[in-house]
């Protein structure tokens, strides 16, 4: 009962996240059209509550996504955004890789600083794979929850190929991805073919880490007796 119920909770959980994700993004949307008032949010986006709104303006402020302004206060797209949202547009002009994905890449640490640490390298070591292209990466406020410390990344990256999404959701530790495009997606053999072995791969370790959990959990329990 215990398991399921944690299930129900992680379940909940990703369904927050990937509602979050959505409102920032059409908040940023409106907010790229021109300045905006918490009360123009809510009026161009009457099926999301106050609250809500509210949340995603206070962790894009912390995120240095937006600046707030003037009474009655107004929120505006950030320079540095501005500026990666041309650059965005540039990539896409020389961008190849046929498949575009939002991706959610979630940590939990009892160690706040190597939380930090262990997200920055993620984030480095994805920019720097030359089997994606990275039009936008953010790290989240790290927050404490059951004793433990959590956080996400979440980023938009295009891929070579369908090996390359599930080499991203393998060896990146996905928690969430969201395909953006294309509608549709013809697979050569051969990209299949290492798809196929990846998720092979895949599910071999995590069945020989369950067998070597189980081994290992059988020798403590004798050893207690």
């Amino acid at each position: 009962m215990d398991e399921i119920k944690q299930l129900d909770y992680e379940s909940q959980k990703l369904k927050d996240y990937r509602d979050m994700i959505e409102l920032q993004t059409i908040i940023g949307k409106y907010l790229s059209e021109g300045s905006r008032t918490e009360d123009d949010l809510i009026k161009l986006i009457p099926n999301a509550k106050y609250d809500q709104i509210v949340g995603i303006l206070k962790n894009m402020l912390f995120l240095k996504l937006i600046t707030k302004d003037g009474y009655p206060v107004k929120y505006s797209i950030s320079k540095e955004i501005s500026e990666k949202l041309i650059e965005r547009k540039r990539i896409s002009e020389t961008d190849k890789n046929l498949i575009k994905i939002a991706v959610l890449i979630e940590s939990k640490s009892n160690d706040k600083a190597e939380l930090r640490k262990a997200n920055d390298q993620i984030a480095a070591s994805l920019k720097a794979d030359e089997q994606y292209l990275v039009y936008d990466l953010n790290i989240a406020e790290i927050v404490l929850h059951d004793d433990l410390f959590s956080t996400y990344i979440s980023a938009e990256v295009s891929c070579s190929s369908l090996n390359s999404v599930f080499r991203l959701i393998y060896f990146y530790g996905a928690t969430s991805i969201e395909v953006l495009k294309p509608d549709k997606y013809t697979v050569s053999l051969s990209d299949l073919q290492q798809t196929a072995q990846i998720i092979t791969d895949m599910t071999h370790g995590y069945a020989q880490m369950i067998y070597e959990l189980r081994n290992k959990n059988d020798a403590m329990s004798k050893f207690k007796k």
